[in-house]
């Protein structure tokens, strides 16, 4: 899957390792494993609906963007780009890191 980010500065932050230790140490592998999955999946489908990645649509303030579990209440919130059919998940191969938070 192709994999934008918001802004740079959040780029750096989960693509630098060092950085990712640096400023999420406590969920660092949780959100190390959360990103491999998403570099490795072809498409939105292949990130499972239960936990722990539990991809889920988001509602509110945040609808048309994904979230994606990385600890009990934080996400990593994703949003698609490019072509797709909102219907299919699996048309999803595009996207674009929006933040890692806690939205609740």
């Amino acid at each position: 899957m192709l994999i934008r980010y918001s802004s740079k500065k959040l780029e750096k932050k989960l693509e630098d390792p060092r950085l990712l230790k640096k400023y999420y140490s406590n969920d660092y592998n949780k959100i190390s494993n959360r990103l491999s999955e998403l570099k490795v999946a072809n498409n939105l489908s292949e990130i499972p609906e239960c936990p722990p990645p539990r991809r889920h649509k988001l509602s509110g303030n945040l609808q048309g963007y994904w979230g994606i579990d990385y600890s009990k209440n934080d996400r990593i919130i994703i949003r698609p780009m490019g072509k797709f059919d909102i219907n299919d998940v699996s048309s999803i191969v595009e996207i674009e890191i929006v933040d890692l938070e806690d939205y609740h």
